[in-house]
């Protein structure tokens, strides 16, 4: 009898053990494989944080902080992008083995049962802007971007009656209903034949996240315009 409780104890010992170190542990790689993954970055760190941390083998985190570089949302890439959490429940059966025939969209939604709190932000470089327009925008060739406090400064070259034109842009990147836009503010066009034109009352914002589906109902809220950079903030 007394062997047959040791046992026991042994077990529950174990068990316990597992659930205390070993599932977070897990827990935490298997959520950075699947950050590094989503957004193609070149490093990834995450921490899961729970009081007791046998809580996480539950699928409770008392607090979450990612860090990615370099990461690719929809088309945009941050510099940097971290993400802070708290007080989150997560359907860890959901997570590994993910239910057939919906969407992905649907699948990441379902990961996240409930959060208190959840932030992301992140860093759009003058580079990353830069490329996306070369990306995105096919009119305009070989663009330039600056940034700062006060705004955006873009110029490059466009195709007018089989001329090459000039065009400069000034604006900045501003957060409405949940998505980023670059808002156009000036725009102007010149070269030999139209000389200078001033094309502002064809104005129109251009969709940076367009192709994205934030998870968890997380929309962009803020921008803080800096030199070089823009400093990004979305919540749940």
């Amino acid at each position: 009898m007394k062997k047959f409780l040791a046992l026991i104890v042994v077990l529950l010992v174990a068990a316990g053990a597992f659930a205390q170190f070993l599932v977070p542990k897990a827990l935490t790689n298997y959520l950075k494989n699947k950050v590094a993954e989503a957004t193609h970055a070149q490093e990834v760190s995450l921490t899961l944080n729970a009081m007791p941390g046998a809580k996480i083998s539950l699928g409770y985190v008392d607090s979450l902080h990612c860090e990615a570089n370099s990461a690719t949302i929809g088309d945009l890439n941050l510099k940097q992008a971290v993400l802070d959490g708290s007080a989150i429940h997560i359907n860890l059966e959901e997570l590994i083995f993910p239910s057939d025939g919906i969407s992905r969209e649907e699948h990441t939604n379902r990961v996240l049962k409930s959060a208190g709190s959840l932030e992301l932000s992140g860093i759009i470089t003058a580079e990353s802007l830069r490329d996306f327009l070369a990306q995105k925008v096919d009119a305009i060739q070989n663009p330039q971007v600056g940034m700062s406090p006060e705004g955006i400064a873009a110029s490059g070259k466009v195709k007018i009656l089989g001329r090459e034109a000039d065009v400069q842009i000034g604006g900045q990147i501003i957060a409405r209903d949940g998505d980023l836009y670059f808002q156009i503010l000036h725009l102007n066009l010149e070269n030999a034949i139209l000389r200078r034109i001033n094309l502002d009352k064809f104005l129109g914002d251009i969709n940076l996240t367009e192709a994205v589906k934030m998870p968890f109902g997380m929309q962009f809220r803020t921008v803080e315009m800096r030199n070089g950079e823009a400093f990004v903030k979305a919540t749940r």
